[in-house]
């Protein structure tokens, strides 16, 4: 791929930051080759200023010359403030301020240890960034914590809004670099919800491994067996809240790594003291007042916007205040999840408004309208997310045009939306279009072309054109292999979902093959005991369902069960899944009342665990009603499928396909108890499953 950009990164520092600017320049290296694939290279350039005496006035000057040409301007400071660093820290704003577009300067601050002192100078330093320039800098007291400020400030310069930097089991990693560790993060590290939970997390496999080892000693005794469950749903929940906790608070991270190096108010610096901290709580508490001074900013402004150019800018500190507020309520546990969500949709809104009237800088008001779309759409709030997507599709179509990056990445968003929505001719319209950009701009051997490729041949699997879907999940998979590898997890998704549809066209040969290449980088990747393992047998025992070797597909069906009820437990949605596979097999055996023993069981932990109003709960009376169906007991199917289509036409729209199966379901139930108002086609031919909610 040839190179399209180059970002120079200007670091500064004094002699005694020897070993960090050492880690930077490492961390760089190893980032450049990451970011090579993407078309992108970083180039540093670092200046040691030892002292005054040592340089040439006119070597400075060429030094100087570099600042002003830089993409990133770092200057990292400890106990000394040089002479020369504060000089190029004042040419790259200046420099800045010239153009609004670069060097972007970023100052990184390492925490004094006991016994030291920071020198008079970094002192007045510190006081004049803040006091006359509203500039806050990147606190870090481990390597781990300067890199991941960096990498965060990195991604906002280069802003391909890439996906690649996440974390996940207790890591930040760009790709399959890791970045950091959440235990090295202070702001987690000092979280008192995080560490309750991981410290628990910790203590429970010697607990699970006991009262295993009890069950297996004792297994007739109930009482055992109830106790070993209940460790594993308590382990099964904590870690899924850990996962939305690290998730939450890392994204906080991320709001405030957008704030360095800007204009903040004195409030959200030490609500960000005290995030960093690791006290979330009382970052939240010191943002309070935030939405009550932001409408008192907006009617101030309101009566005198052609005067007081002072009162748009509270305004605009109102709206910053407000989304790092987004971020502290979410990360904020000692409030119910259900009253954050509504709080953190009302200030989004508020936002917005504010936003609208005053004349927002328009690149960060795309960025306000992209991360409100996502939260929307993360929170199942699927139609007001549209609204969002689609006016900050319109929005970076007139800053970036038409054939930009961010704008492909708009356009994907509004597809995954209308995708969810069942609206499929909608998705693919606007997944053509991201992907027309992603090919022209990043070029056909990309992951994010390859992922635009994928989500298009999602959605011809879904609307059943088999063909196309191949088509495009073998062009993914040609790319994940090129830039992946062999053994990634991407690339065995892919290897999944091309198994997946040759199940569909039944080929059940070349099925196989692909779920069997996905099975051995799972087995690699995650080890025999995992629930991804435990999907890709599934997927085996449903190619063998298929193709009529029962035995063969129990064999997986069952390995798949043992993982999840090893893993998982009894009582887990995902242990539902399989009681589900195994009961679609006895179908096809035609041993009906061994397929409602495991629809049943499937049935009882979603209602139990998901509750009665959940889709998960819809699809599983959908199952029981399917089955009934087929043994001819149509007062008891329709009993079923009245309940699923209850549930799903209080979720979905009319016209999604879910809603619409069930609805066919009952047409063709109350067609064959004689009502022959609402149809008088026979489906008795048709083969059981065929009508399935995806």
């Amino acid at each position: 791929m040839s190179t399209s950009r180059i970002i120079k990164i200007f670091l500064a520092s004094s002699e005694e930051m020897e070993i960090d600017r050492n880690a930077f320049g490492n961390l760089i290296r190893r980032l450049d080759k990451i970011y090579e694939q993407r078309g992108i290279r970083i180039e540093l350039f670092e200046w040691e200023d030892y002292d005054a005496a040592y340089n040439d006035r006119r070597k400075q000057d060429e030094y100087n010359d570099r600042v002003r040409a830089s993409d990133m301007f770092l200057a990292l400071f400890h106990t000394k403030a040089g002479e020369f660093t504060i000089e190029e820290f004042d040419v790259a704003t200046e420099e800045f301020r010239r153009t609004g577009i670069k060097p972007k300067s970023y100052v990184y601050m390492r925490d004094l240890q006991p016994g030291e002192e920071e020198s008079a100078e970094l002192t007045a330093f510190k006081k004049r960034l803040f006091e006359e320039m509203g500039h806050y800098w990147s606190r870090y007291n481990n390597r781990d914590s300067m890199q991941l400020h960096f990498v965060m400030q990195l991604q906002l310069v280069e802003s391909s809004r890439s996906d690649a930097l996440k974390v996940e089991n207790g890591e930040v990693k760009l790709g399959d670099m890791t970045v950091a560790r959440m235990e090295n993060l202070q702001f987690a590290a000092g979280n008192e919800d995080y560490q309750r939970m991981s410290h628990r997390l910790q203590e429970l496999p010697a607990l699970i491994e006991k009262a295993r080892l009890r069950t297996e000693k004792y297994p007739d005794d109930d009482d055992l067996k109830d106790e070993l469950q209940k460790l594993l749903d308590e382990r099964n929940a904590l870690q899924e809240e850990l996962d939305k906790q690290q998730e939450l608070l890392f994204d906080t991270a991320k709001r405030i790594a957008q704030l360095q190096g800007e204009l903040i108010t004195d409030r959200m610096r030490r609500a960000i003291e005290a995030f960093d901290s690791g006290n979330v709580r009382e970052a939240n508490i010191i943002l309070d007042e935030a939405e009550k001074d932001a409408e008192h900013n907006l009617n101030d402004y309101r009566k005198s916007k052609e005067i007081a150019e002072h009162k748009r800018q509270n305004v605009i500190n109102s709206i910053e205040e407000l989304l790092l507020k987004t971020s502290t309520l979410l990360a904020d546990l000692s409030i119910p999840i259900a009253e954050r969500i509504e709080k953190v949709a009302a200030i989004y809104a508020q936002a917005d408004n504010l936003a609208k009237e005053v004349d927002y800088d328009e690149e960060k008001y795309d960025k306000l309208l992209y991360d409100y779309g996502d939260f929307l759409y993360k929170y199942g709030q699927y139609n007001d997310a549209l609204e969002i997507r689609l006016r900050e599709m319109v929005l970076s179509e007139k800053i970036f045009g038409a054939e930009h990056s961010d704008t492909a990445a708009s356009y994907n968003n509004i597809g995954v939306v209308y995708h969810n929505k069942g609206d499929y001719d909608k998705a693919l319209e606007y997944y053509f279009k991201a992907l027309a950009i992603y090919e022209k701009v990043l070029g056909t051997e990309h992951p994010d072309t390859a992922t635009s490729y994928n989500n298009i041949g999602l959605v011809y699997d879904d609307k059943g054109d088999y063909d196309k879907a191949l088509e495009y999940y073998l062009k993914a998979l040609a790319i994940f292999e090129k830039v992946l590898g062999t053994e990634h997890p991407s690339t065995a998704t892919s290897y999944d979902n091309i198994g997946l549809v040759y199940d569909e066209k039944g080929d059940y040969d070349k099925a196989l093959e692909y779920h069997f290449k996905a099975l051995a980088i799972k087995e690699k990747v995650f080890g025999t005991e995992h629930p991804s393992t435990a999907t890709s047998y599934n997927n085996i025992g449903a190619v063998y369902d298929d193709k009529g070797d029962y035995d063969k597909a129990l064999e997986y069906h069952l390995k798949a069960l043992a993982i999840k009820e090893k893993v998982l437990g009894t009582e887990h949605p995902s242990t539902a899944t399989s009681y589900n596979s195994i009961g679609g097999m006895y179908i096809n055996k035609g041993d009906y009342d061994k397929a409602l023993e495991y629809y049943l069981k499937a049935l009882a932990i979603y209602e139990k665990v998901l509750g009665t109003e959940h889709p998960h709960t819809a699809a599983s009376y959908n199952n029981i009603g399917s089955l009934y169906y087929e043994m001819k007991k149509y007062p008891e199917a329709l009993e079923y499928f009245e309940k699923a289509l209850r549930i799903l036409k209080s979720r979905l729209e009319d016209d999604h396909p879910n809603v619409q199966v069930v609805q066919e379901w009952i047409v063709d139930t109350k067609a064959a108890m004689g009502d022959t108002d609402v149809g008088k086609k026979s489906f008795w031919h048709r083969l059981i499953g065929r009508h399935k909610i995806k």
